[in-house]
């Protein structure tokens, strides 16, 4: 087995034109059109995902102030959802926070479905079905 030296020398270029050709070799190439798909495709969802989050918020702060006893304090964006009755508080106000509970769930239980509806959106742009 020969010794480390001459192995390295072995691969070392013997001359300019080697080296400029090594040097040519290892020039980054341009990247394959998957990777500015795939880019696209991030981007496009982020903005679908975003999207969609806010349509169901808007939806369940429009279908809150539909049903009774809802108060536009409560709505999202405070942190009236969080809401607790105590034995003192009167019916009005338990049924309130029942109402704001119950269509904020529905709506959140629905918000973790963006990605996955908006995967199959977009699927089209990197060659998906």
């Amino acid at each position: 087995m020969a010794p480390d030296g001459d192995i390295l020398e072995a691969l070392r270029p013997k001359s300019v034109q080697e080296l400029h050709a090594a040097v040519a070799a290892g020039k980054p190439r341009a990247v394959p059109p998957i990777v500015n798909q795939l880019q696209d495709f991030v981007l496009q969802q982020q903005l679908c995902e975003e999207r969609c989050k806010s349509r169901l918020r808007d939806r369940a702060a429009y279908e809150a102030k539909l049903l009774p006893y809802a108060d536009h304090a409560d709505l999202p964006g405070g942190t009236g959802l969080q809401r607790t009755t105590t034995p003192g508080q009167n019916l009005k106000d338990d049924a309130r926070g029942h109402v704001i509970k119950a269509v904020h769930g529905r709506f959140a239980a629905l918000d973790g479905q963006c990605d996955v509806l908006c995967g199959r959106r977009l699927a089209h742009l990197v060659g998906g079905s």
